[in-house]
């Protein structure tokens, strides 16, 4: 039971981390570039057993990096919102900003976590914008969703750039 309310307490933040990383300048829509990223947001106030509405924020230190006609590496930020708990799962709503290839990228995007994660973190989840689809890893390095909420995920994941 701990470790799924961890999963799914890592699966909202980065979700909502993961939203970000979405985006389309003129002149890159249709790129269908892949694009991947990590960063690591602060929850507050945290999540936990209990359900919870709060926000999430990234400092700044993600990167970004993806290949296709927007094509190499740069920074990421996001923040937004997020409603769940560590075991059930939630939803996130985030509006992500990187920057590549000289061109910044925004979009709004939905999130959904809480299922467990089969490539190397804890929680996965999914996303999407107008601009972006994609999935994220999460895995809580702040707080263990029992004894303390998780108030910060590192998150890893990819995007399709639409």
């Amino acid at each position: 039971m701990l470790h799924r309310a961890v999963v799914f307490t890592a699966s909202l933040a980065l979700g909502l981390a993961g939203v970000g990383i979405a985006g389309t300048p003129s002149g890159a829509e249709g790129s269908g570039s892949h694009c991947t990223f990590q960063h690591v947001p602060n929850l507050e106030p945290g999540l936990s057993y209990k359900p919870t509405s709060g926000n999430f924020i990234d400092p700044g230190g993600g990167t970004a990096n993806c290949d296709g006609a927007v094509s190499g590496s740069g920074s990421y930020t996001d923040s937004g919102t997020v409603t769940g708990t560590c075991q059930g799962g939630g939803t996130a709503e985030g509006d992500p900003k990187f920057v590549v290839g000289g061109e910044t990228f925004t979009d709004h995007v939905k999130i959904k976590f809480g299922e467990p994660s089969t490539k190397g973190g804890i929680v996965h989840a999914t996303f999407e914008g107008a601009r972006t689809k994609g999935t994220i890893e999460l895995t809580p390095t702040k707080g263990d969703c029992i004894i303390n909420p998780v108030t910060q995920v590192k998150g890893v994941g990819e995007f399709t750039l639409k």
